[in-house]
């Protein structure tokens, strides 16, 4: 407990500094960000597979829940063996999408009504028939013959397990993969090359330097036609053989912001790093605390929602009714994020969940209510919020949705990717394909699948209470970005967490009892009282301020904000 007050005075006394750190763009402090699969959010054209203009159909929808940025998975053209993270062409909108002309009018019209719009960066691989590696696969030297990492020659032994062997290609050597072996990495050189391995190219050297100039020009094509920024795939695994301190790719990245800023300076970079004070150091504006078990980001964010590890063996997560989480390590450590990104600059944004890893509503978490109280922890951290499509209506995570396009893994991604729910007619109003088995994943065809028509007229639903919730968040300072963040609850007591949000003498208290029984909790004093602000429903949350405490009693799942008066 002593380590951790130490660091929460630090995060307190850091906040302070914060302005002299900041170099984002000012809009993405007020950014509320808006995570789109495209292959599911909605169908313009009857195929069964959502599209680019489907979106642009939603954008007054987008715009009505109170999101200001939009970000889009890949969609540029892909071999899509790995859904959309497999390419062919980083210039070119995939045909089941539609064109570069759809994607500008998307961008133009999202422009008009106040969203930005966010591409996906895969820029760690490429599809093994992208025409770069179909050159540099080729057994006569050319452009592209370094663009990849390739060893010199079969030896009998391949140097590691990411290293491919595939026998139909004319090139002696095996290639190196990132994923599947359909993956080839691109070469962006080694920071320590091996002597060992003279196929490890440094740096500097002329493949690894075209690399980094071919990535600028995919940045640059898509920006100078108004996409306003990106979030990269892998961000942090680009340059080989790197130290401990991600000095290689930190250089990397130094390069690349340091042209970057000079011509979009209000454009902004979002990393797959999960680990914020690297991904920051690197000059990104936020990083994402979402993947990685081992990771700082997966020591947060699973302990908080994740039901199951990745082989799907269940074990206790703190949001669930259960109520035997454990919140020691999770609160560190975002004390230590908070720590982080306060000194650095930019963000460590912890989205609802994504393309990736499991809804939240799922398994034993399955009630709007509860969806309710893990959404308001999600919208009141001291970042841009970052909403999965379908979140703010409760979607079920499908866990009978069958693999698709690479997406089983450790786990079936395809689970968090089913069509958004819009109606209650066929399809839920994602698609108007007569035969179902054309849809790109099945729909939540349960009786009370939610959607989006039924909760606009619902004053309890989960959307109007994120609606609710980000309005109160752009209304107060103190719940967004310009708020100082600090947990004040009794860690050895996680039920209820309770943590402070506050800024320029304003101060609210965000508590939590996702439990399935009547919590109690305290807070020192902060002012003569605590008086409800927000919450799933004021009848279930009472504070009581004694001389020199706030006493919280919170009823079996239930979230309140109270402002100190």
């Amino acid at each position: 407990m002593k380590k951790f007050a130490l660091l929460l005075a630090l995060a307190t006394m850091l906040s302070s500094v914060a302005s002299a750190a900041k170099r984002t763009p000012k809009w993405l402090d007020d950014a509320y960000i808006y995570h789109i699969y495209p292959s599911s959010y909605m169908d313009s054209d009857g195929n069964g597979i959502g599209d680019l203009n489907g979106i642009r159909s939603r954008l007054d929808y987008i715009k009505s829940v109170g999101f200001n940025c939009i970000w889009l998975s890949p969609c540029f053209a892909s071999d899509w063996k790995d859904g959309g993270y497999d390419i062919v062409d980083f210039y070119a909108v995939d045909k089941r999408f539609g064109t570069n002309d759809d994607l500008f009018a998307l961008v133009e019209e999202a422009h008009a009504k106040g969203i930005r719009v966010l591409l996906d960066l895969v820029a760690g691989h490429t599809s093994i028939k992208h025409p770069w590696f179909q050159q540099s696969a080729k057994a006569e030297r050319n452009e592209y013959s370094d663009y990849f990492i390739w060893t010199d020659g079969k030896p009998a032994k391949k140097p590691a397990k990411k290293f491919v062997n595939n026998k139909s290609l004319e090139r002696d050597g095996y290639f190196m993969k990132n994923f599947f072996d359909i993956q080839p990495a691109l070469n962006y050189g080694y920071y320590q090359p091996n002597p060992a391995h003279e196929w490890e190219q440094g740096y500097d050297e002329e493949g690894p330097k075209a690399v980094r100039k071919e990535l600028m020009r995919i940045i640059d094509f898509w920006c100078s036609r108004g996409v306003d920024g990106f979030r990269v795939d892998m961000a942090a695994s680009l340059v080989r053989g790197d130290n401990e301190a991600k000095d290689g790719i930190c250089q990397l990245w130094n390069e690349i912001f340091a042209w970057y800023r000079a011509k979009y300076p209000e454009n902004i970079m979002m990393a797959e790093w999960g680990i914020p004070k690297q991904a920051l150091r690197a000059g990104f504006d936020i990083d994402l605390l979402i993947h990685g078990e081992s990771k700082i980001c997966g020591k947060i964010y699973r302990p908080l929602v994740c039901e199951t590890s990745d082989k799907l063996v269940y074990r206790d997560c703190y949001f669930n009714k259960a109520g035997k989480g454990d919140l020691h390590q999770p609160m560190t450590l975002y004390a230590k994020v908070v720590n982080d990104f306060k000194r650095l600059g930019g963000y460590a944004s912890m989205p609802t969940c994504s393309h990736d890893i499991w809804r939240l509503r799922r398994m034993n978490r399955s009630t709007e209510e509860e969806q309710k109280v893990v959404l308001t922890m999600f919208l009141t951290l001291p970042t841009p919020p970052v909403v999965y499509y379908g979140e703010e209506i409760g979607m079920r995570n499908l866990e009978y949705a069958p693999p698709k396009e690479g997406s089983f893994s450790s786990r079936n991604r395809s689970t968090c990717r089913t069509p958004m729910q819009w109606d209650a007619t066929a399809n839920a109003g994602f698609s108007t394909v007569k035969d179902a088995a054309k849809l790109y994943l099945p729909v939540d065809n349960a009786p009370d699948a939610p959607n989006v028509a039924v909760q606009e007229q619902d004053a309890n639903s989960v959307l109007n209470y994120v609606r609710g919730l980000i309005a109160l968040r752009k209304a107060v300072p103190a719940l967004g970005t310009a708020g100082e963040w600090e947990y004040v609850g009794d860690l050895d007591n996680p039920y209820p967490m309770i943590y402070k949000r506050s800024c320029e003498g304003k101060n609210y208290l965000v508590v939590l009892n996702p439990s399935g029984r009547v919590a109690t909790g305290k807070t020192a004093k902060l002012g003569k009282k605590a008086v409800w602000a927000y919450g799933n429903d004021v009848r279930l949350a009472k504070c009581k301020t004694a001389s020199d405490a706030h006493i919280f009693t919170m009823q079996p799942v239930s979230a309140a904000i109270f402002e100190i008066k």
